[in-house]
């Protein structure tokens, strides 16, 4: 989904775009995949909704109650997890040992059992970011998605790192691209080798009671 209406960036023909992570649901807390399951936010959630779309207006764009534009992206629909849908990591393991190593370990060669290769959901959230920079050349745009969605679109656009890609990201939080001649370029300076204490493939993780499952 995404929110249009912002103030210029001050860029000429340049896009800023804050790729939202919704707020927390029942299937967080419990570390599950949403999928594409309907889920509803739970308390934590929309105190996490109402907290960044007051951060988003300090960014020129418009508050909760005065929205000017919403519009359907289906390029930022979450990745469909197929069998997966609504398993926990350790279930998924347990289902299918090999591909939920590629999905944690080589996500460019994964593809969820009867579901979504993940290199074909980081192609459709990036070319949505690119489509959307373009309809909106010097404008600031909000756009919701998921926390896997968001990863993968730093993947593809930032390129791997040394250490988890499934790092650390809060719901509720904006990670921030720029969208210029056609190009998308990551602008939040995100510490990627911090990986998600519920979710990543690394042994070593953050003790941090957070639940943050897509």
């Amino acid at each position: 989904m995404t929110v249009g209406g912002g103030d210029s960036t001050g860029m000429s023909g340049s896009a800023r775009i804050y790729l939202v992570r919704h707020g927390r649901t029942v299937m967080n807390a419990e570390v599950r995949f949403r999928g594409r399951l309907e889920v509803p936010l739970d308390a934590v959630g929309r105190a996490e909704a109402l907290a960044v779309a007051r951060r988003l207006s300090d960014a020129g764009l418009a508050a909760a109650s005065q929205l000017e534009r919403v519009d359907d992206a289906e390029g930022l629909t979450n990745l469909d997890y197929g069998v997966w849908e609504g398993l926990t990591k350790e279930e998924c393991a347990a289902h299918d040992p090999d591909a939920f190593r590629l999905y944690a370990e080589e996500p460019e060669r994964a593809v969820c059992p009867d579901g979504e290769a993940l290199a074909v959901a980081a192609d459709r959230v990036v070319e949505t970011l690119r489509e959307i920079g373009m309809r909106h050349p010097g404008e600031s745009i909000a756009a919701v998605t998921h926390g896997a969605m968001v990863r993968l679109a730093v993947l593809r656009i930032a390129g791997p790192t040394i250490g988890d890609w499934q790092f650390k990201l809060p719901t509720g939080s904006a990670t921030v691209f720029e969208v210029s001649d056609n190009e998308v370029r990551l602008v939040s300076p995100l510490d990627r080798f911090r990986p998600d204490p519920h979710k990543a493939a690394a042994a070593t993780v953050d003790d941090s009671p957070e639940a943050v499952a897509s």
